[in-house]
Formats: structure tokens, sequence, C-alpha cells
């Protein structure tokens, strides 16, 4: 599981729980046999991996945090999300003091002394809740543990290993770090996608970067076949990594994955048109609420909307789409339920139910209305 998250450079967290959430989803699609709790024990007690920011907030290597330090330094001058009042810096004092005095606490143990705007424009929070986030960005506090989805905050000298390394990267350090980093995980990018979500200062760093491993032979660039004017790029080592994958492994993806989460790059290189309509009015949604891209082999062949309705321990289906180039084959059906049943033990479900199949071709498959059970029977 670590080396996964290693490979990966980093794991988004999510806070959507119709079914498991993002960062459990995105470990799983590796790692077969995962469980939530591996997350929560490779955090606390182990701190082989830490919370902070990636281009969102994320699970990253903890031998990889000292190249978090360069924006942990940015923000002690420059706020993250929030204005820079008085009131907030009095705020970020109090708690840094309250964490420093009693040790690790939730925003739950903290009695607040005002309550302000938060991030969205109708929600209003306690001020201590901002403090926290501000000092989190900040480095002087880091995420000790989550007691269910609740951050349990402690100083960072207090959570980090003894033997971290806490060295300051040079700028043509950390620029060639982020290139290595997308282009493990990616496999095959474009420039553009190896700044994905940066601000203009850390693209340009990123390109620099690039240019350097170019020229040490590091990384090396290519051509996919169907773009030729397209130039891509690739670690050297990747090249050897010929082999094709198995069509009889299926997975569904979160929307939040590091193959689905640049939305261009999936159009460009699987001609895949994927957007996650969780965003959207219920009447302009396509898929559904929180349609999972469908893996199989090396393609991207369809949508799953599904809902784990926990009381019943019933995975509900309301949407299986195939793409319109996709055929029903024979090794389709077994990669499927087996696909199906692997997820629905994931979200501790005992059976599925599919409720509409596209297109029509697709439903002998799995019947509109198909269920199956994973009880066992007597």
């Amino acid at each position: 599981m670590l080396a996964a998250i290693e490979h990966l450079g980093y794991v988004q967290v999510d806070t959507v729980s119709v079914i498991q959430r993002a960062h459990h989803h995105v470990i799983w699609s590796r790692v077969p046999d995962y469980q939530p709790e591996m997350l929560h024990e490779l955090q606390s007690p182990d701190a082989a991996v830490f919370e902070y920011w990636n281009h969102a907030s994320s699970y990253l290597p903890t031998k990889d945090y000292r190249f978090s330090l360069p924006l942990m330094r940015k923000h002690r001058s420059e706020l993250h999300w929030f204005d820079d009042t008085p009131e907030l810096r009095a705020s970020m004092r109090r708690m840094l003091s309250l964490v420093r005095k009693r040790g690790p606490l939730m925003i739950s143990d903290v009695e607040s002394k005002a309550r302000v705007q938060q991030w969205g424009e109708e929600s209003v929070g306690k001020i201590e809740r901002r403090a926290l986030h501000e000092l989190w960005m900040q480095g002087e506090i880091m995420i000790r543990s989550r007691r269910g989805f609740q951050k349990v905050f402690d100083l960072s000298n207090r959570v980090l290993p003894s033997n971290t390394a806490l060295n300051f990267p040079g700028k043509r350090e950390s620029a060639e770090f982020h290139v290595r980093r997308a282009l493990r995980a990616l496999g095959v990018a474009r420039t553009q996608e190896l700044h994905y979500l940066q601000d203009a200062d850390r693209a340009d760093l990123v390109k620099n970067g690039l240019s350097s491993l170019i020229k040490s032979g590091e990384v090396v660039e290519c051509r996919v076949n169907e773009f030729p004017k397209v130039a891509v790029f690739v670690l050297k080592e990747a090249l050897d990594l010929t082999w094709p994958l198995r069509e009889n492994v299926m997975r569904f993806l979160s929307p939040f994955d590091n193959l689905t989460i640049q939305r261009k790059r999936l159009k460009w290189l699987f001609d895949f048109d994927y957007t996650v309509e969780i965003y959207m009015p219920a009447g302009k949604r396509k898929y559904g609420y929180f349609a999972l891209p469908i893996l199989w082999g090396d393609r991207l062949i369809g949508r799953l909307d599904a809902k784990a309705n926990r009381p019943d321990r019933r995975l509900v289906v309301n949407n299986l789409v195939f793409e319109p180039n996709i055929a029903v084959t024979e090794p389709l059906k077994p990669a499927l339920l087996e696909a199906l049943k692997d997820f629905t033990r994931f979200q501790n479900c005992d059976e599925w139910k599919i409720l509409r199949v596209e297109p029509k071709p697709f439903r002998n498959l799995l019947n509109k209305k198909s269920s199956s059970s994973l009880r066992p029977t007597h």
C-alpha cells in the first residue's frame, strides 16, 4: 500500500461518501486486498504518510515531506484561502498555543470565540477552523490522525518521525522532483499535464525541471502514434514497460483517481469524454451523481453510477453505460461480474442491484433489473 502511494506521489482526499471515499478508492484500485483501516495505521502510528496540500488536500509519502517546505514557507507570509485579518491572526496564535499546551486536538474540542464566513458563501463556522487550516498550510501543525473523518491536529515536530529529512530543496531539485513524480504516475505526459493545476510560478519551475531532465537523459521526448506532432515525455526507465494490460481485469475508478483527474488528458489520450456530474443540477446530469469511469485493460469503456445503501448492505447501480464503440464480447461479461463482486465487497455490501443498463445490446449481459448476492447460501 505504501509502495502504491509512493508510486502515485499523492492520493487526493475527498469528502464524498455515496461510496467509499476517494482516497480509499484510489488505493484499493491498485491494492485489491486494501481496507480503509490500513491507511489510518499508515498515517498514525506509522507516520509513513502525511496529509498536506497538493492541488487539493492529499496523502503524501513522508519521505517526500521536505518538498512541501517551499509551499509552507510561502504561506507563512501569504495566507492560503482567507482574508488576513487581525482576528484571524489572533486566533492562529491562540490555536497554536492550545496545541502546544494540550497536545492533539480536534476542532470539536475547541470553544469558539467567533463565528465567521467559511468556504461557501452561505456557510458560517468557527474562526478556529480557519486558523487551524492556515497553521496546517504553514507547517506549524500536522494532521496526526483522523477520528471518523475529523482531523486530529498536533505540532509538526511531535508527528514527524525523527529521521525525516528537513533540508530545504533548491529550485532545480524541487522542479526535477515534481517532474519525476508526475511522470512516474502518468507514464506518458504532455508538458501541461506535468504542472496540472499549479500556479504560473510553479508551472515555469516544472518546465525548467523538464528541460534539465531531458538534458541529463533521465527523461525522453517521444510521440504517440496517433499524434505525431505532439511532444510527450516519459522517464527513460518506462520505455521498458511494454507488456499489455490484461483484459480480464476490470476496475471502476474514482473520479479523483490520479488517472482520471485530468479530464483533457482522458479525452486526448483515451478518447474518453468525462465530467464528474456531482456539481451539476440533477436535471442536467447525463450519467449520474457520481459516475465512475470503467477501466478494462488499457481502455476506458464506460461509466457506473452507484450508491452504497449501508443500512441494507446493498450496492445500488443507478446507471451502467458503455461507450458507443465498445462491443459486447465473450470476455467482457466475466470481467464485469468479477469487478462488480469485488466492488460490492469493498463497499461493505452483500449484494448489488442494477437499475439501468445502456446501450441496448448490453442489457442481455446484465438484465436491467438484475441483482446478485454475495451472501452465503445454506
